[in-house]
């Protein structure tokens, strides 16, 4: 069940890939208050932080979502690659109507935010990661991509067992800002 506040989240309290991602996006040229996508260059991410990244691109009318790019850290941590892969029900099981909505309402907002979803795996093992969803608009201004990192909080210790990703349960959902 998803919980979600309109207080602002601690920046200080994030893990470093995330407020590491977080602080470059800020760092960023802008367009209509939110930073250009034409301007993120991956390779200006600290090195550390890159693995965590990932950056979706949104389509609307009707409105998805394809992975265009996703670290190897998220590839190994999930056990899953979904670059090129649209978020549905394929990807991201049942859960995906409920992250579609909340890049949808962060597109239509203009708003990042940060989510700790809880993932389970085809395994029954569970993970507790923390994500952030920065939108970045294209010349116009119009928000058609969201940057993202992801870090793992707690669970899935057990390096005897492959974790595959099976169902997202986004726990919390705070705005920045």
């Amino acid at each position: 069940m998803e919980q979600s506040t309109d207080l602002t989240t601690d920046l200080n309290s994030l893990t470093a890939p995330v407020k590491g991602v977080y602080d470059y996006w800020q760092s960023l040229p802008k367009c209509r208050g939110l930073p250009l996508k034409s301007a993120l260059a991956p390779m200006e991410i600290p090195l550390e932080f890159l693995p965590h990244v990932f950056l979706m691109e949104l389509e609307y009318n009707p409105f998805a979502a394809l992975v265009r790019l996703q670290g190897t850290y998220i590839n190994y941590s999930l056990g899953q690659h979904f670059t090129d892969k649209y978020v549905d029900e394929n990807t991201f099981g049942e859960s995906a109507a409920a992250i579609l909505a909340s890049y949808e309402e962060a597109a239509i907002k203009r708003v990042a935010y940060v989510s700790q979803e809880e993932v389970l795996s085809t395994s029954q093992q569970k993970m507790l990661i923390e994500a952030i969803h920065l939108p970045m608009v294209d010349e116009e201004g119009d928000v058609k991509f969201i940057l993202g990192a992801l870090s793992r909080l707690s669970g899935s210790e057990n390096s005897d067992q492959e974790f595959r990703g099976q169902h997202w349960d986004v726990k919390i959902r705070s705005q920045i800002g």
